[in-house]
């Protein structure tokens, strides 16, 4: 079936079974990077074993797996601007890519220092000036700025509510990268600061559920690409609070 075609757009059994696919490879490499990263955390953390990715981790993975599997599809159907969920495939996918591939970078940058001779490795767990656990988080936030700048952009034809939604998105990254490398947690009560993340991305959420409520309301036309990310998105975002409040 070709991918330009109507049916391209519908919800489809070989989609199904590659989103089953993509959550298990997700689950998947974020283990993997667990194992590449172990030398490293035995000897700055002391663990005696690698640690198993707890529920709320094995769930960012799957929705790293859906949301990636749903931009490849979104991007062989064409037109990723003017759907809503394709275009939240698509800001998800590129967090995935960017978020693994700095992970895999310090997670094998400091596995290899491990194997240097003993008294060399101990003070090299600094990436270009960065803690290797940080990398991730210290870069990603930045490189995402460009990235979310354009699909501001790009967006521009969508419906108010959705574009506030991406405007959102862009303000949750620059209050990250504030947070990271500005102090802004000088200016965050104590109280608040563990919960600065859930807080700052709840931000372009709740947007999105406004955005789907509206569009409900209105009785627009929603797609199965947003009736699949915005929900789930939404959902995962409620589950993290929630594991963390009974957590503490």
């Amino acid at each position: 079936m070709d991918a330009t075609t109507p049916d391209a757009n519908r919800l489809s059994i070989l989609y199904l079974l590659s989103v089953t696919a993509g959550v298990g490879i997700a689950i998947s490499i974020s283990r993997e990077i667990e194992y590449l990263r172990f030398p490293a955390d035995a000897v700055y953390y002391h663990l005696d074993g690698i640690r198993n990715i707890d529920a709320f981790g094995a769930l960012v993975a799957a929705v790293y797996g859906i949301c990636l599997t749903t931009f490849i599809f979104a991007w062989r159907s064409g037109d990723l601007w003017s759907s809503p969920g394709k275009t939240l495939a698509l800001l998800f996918a590129t967090m995935c890519v960017v978020n693994w591939a700095l992970d895999l970078v310090a997670a094998v940058v400091t596995s290899y220092r491990m194997q240097l001779p003993a008294g060399v490795y101990d003070t090299r767990g600094y990436i270009f000036g960065i803690w290797y656990r940080n990398l991730a988080a210290s870069i990603g936030y930045v490189g995402g700025l460009p990235i979310l700048a354009i699909v501001v952009y790009k967006t521009r034809l969508q419906r108010f509510s959705w574009r506030m939604v991406w405007i959102g998105f862009f303000i949750f990254s620059l209050s990250m990268v504030g947070f990271i490398h500005f102090d802004f947690a000088e200016y965050v009560p104590r109280s608040v600061r563990p919960w600065y993340f859930e807080l700052a991305i709840g931000i372009p959420i709740l947007l999105l559920a406004l955005a789907l409520l509206v569009a409900f309301a209105r009785r627009d036309r929603v797609d199965w690409w947003t009736t699949v990310t915005a929900p789930l998105i939404i959902a995962v975002w409620g589950i993290g609070i929630a594991l963390k409040a009974t957590a503490t």
